[in-house]
């Protein structure tokens, strides 16, 4: 990739003396060649989370052979050095809000600040919202349905334009908003059956897209040369996802005895993120809707952090700081998690 960037900016390798790097903390155990398995074990320590400079050589990485490599530092197993670049990124150490940092992914990492106050979870949200494990998932790719709206037909945008192939982490999310919002699934994320849905003046006319083969009940999302419909049991992994996502902020709130509705932002951080809209993220339930109107997007702080760190040196004494004054905890051990989890399963 340095190679590449370089051949078509025109600069010699050999002109490259720094490399930055902000990531999650078992990535940073594999590029230093560190066994990560203690990260995936109980008690879940990792090997070391503060930042490092080592020297490019070493890492095999081809830059200048007086070059060097700087990791940023982390704070946890599951809060790496991409979310103390989005935390520096956002001034929530400085702030004198209520803010909520979330970077939504596998891992849903959080970081509450409350006036410069910081704590932080990260919770298993699942590949579901990406795309993985559902039934017609894809990444982010030509042919993916990425929007959908229902009103009296199925209305879809695809990647590139180009006939549906598959669904992304954006339309399952969409399309799942869509189904509560009509209710043609219940809170308990059962779709609804066909005859009930006939039944209905409301959502008569999308009765049709109801198929129940087999005991297996779906809702079909395209009927063109390749069939793409949801599945009770995608419902259910991103039930799972948002109920991780969901819990995770109520059961920060209350670790600094605060009430939602205090937060004065809410801040979306990752490229996969960005592409969430506010309306499926408040309809899903990932985000409470009392936040609706509280929630930015940042974009890649990750990388925005780790140029950031090229440019100062007081940028980096100020993510050390910043990692090592973040409080973590696990949601696992918080009382009363399990049922705050059961409770956030609802749509």
């Amino acid at each position: 990739l340095i190679k590449k960037l370089c051949n078509k900016n025109s600069i010699n390798v050999s002109n490259i003396y720094e490399v930055s790097i902000a990531a999650n903390t078992t990535m940073m155990h594999v590029l230093l060649n560190i066994n990560p398995m203690s990260i995936g074990k109980s008690p879940y320590s990792p090997t070391f989370v503060k930042s490092k400079n080592v020297r490019a050589k070493d890492l095999g990485i081809e830059i200048s052979k007086f070059g060097s490599v700087y990791l940023l530092p982390g704070v946890s197993s599951y809060i790496g050095a991409d979310i103390v670049a989005g935390v520096c990124v956002s001034n929530l150490k400085e702030t004198d809000k209520n803010v909520l940092f979330i970077d939504i992914g596998t891992n849903g990492e959080m970081v509450l600040s409350k006036k410069g106050e910081l704590v932080s979870c990260s919770c298993a949200a699942g590949p579901a919202l990406e795309g993985m494990n559902i039934s017609c998932g894809m990444r982010a790719g030509d042919g993916a349905i990425e929007n959908i709206k229902i009103e009296n037909q199925i209305n879809i945008n695809t990647i590139g334009n180009q006939k549906p192939v598959g669904i992304c982490g954006s339309g399952i999310v969409d399309a799942i908003s869509e189904l509560a919002r009509l209710k043609l699934i219940g809170k308990t994320g059962r779709i609804v059956k066909k005859d009930a849905a006939k039944d209905n003046k409301k959502i008569s006319h999308l009765s049709d897209y109801i198929a129940d083969e087999n005991k297996k009940r779906r809702f079909i999302i395209s009927k063109g040369d390749k069939e793409i419909s949801i599945t009770q049991e995608d419902i259910r992994q991103v039930q799972l996802a948002k109920g991780a996502i969901l819990s995770g902020i109520y059961a920060l709130a209350d670790q600094v005895n605060m009430d939602i509705n205090e937060l004065d932002k809410v801040i979306i951080a990752g490229q996969f993120g960005k592409h969430l809209s506010i309306e499926s993220l408040v309809g899903v339930g990932i985000i409470p809707k009392e936040l609706k109107d509280k929630i930015t997007y940042i974009g890649n702080s990750s990388k925005t952090g780790a140029i950031m760190s090229l440019l100062s040196k007081n940028i980096r004494k100020n993510m050390d700081f910043i990692a090592s004054d973040i409080n973590y905890f696990e949601l696992s051990t918080k009382e009363g998690y399990e049922r705050l989890f059961t409770d956030c399963l609802k749509f």
